[in-house]
């Protein structure tokens, strides 16, 4: 079984996201991505299936865009 994204850090990262403000968020996002853009859209991608962070990356039914190279 291969893990997705950041594997057993998925559910840090999303409690670590949870803590910040919007422009914490965005700032996080932009190192994730910068770090290994893989694993960050893999993450991502869980989070947007799971609804987890809602308010930042939307839900499956309604997911939010986002640029991540603008942020």
């Amino acid at each position: 079984m291969r893990t997705v994204g950041y594997g057993r850090r998925n559910t840090t990262e999303v409690i670590h996201m949870e803590k910040l403000d919007d422009a914490g968020k965005k700032a996080h996002v932009k190192k994730l991505w910068m770090d290994d853009p893989e694993k960050y859209y893999e993450w991502k991608n869980r989070c947007i299936e799971l609804e987890s962070l809602p308010d930042f990356f939307g839900t499956r039914d309604n997911p939010i865009p986002i640029d991540e190279s603008k942020l």
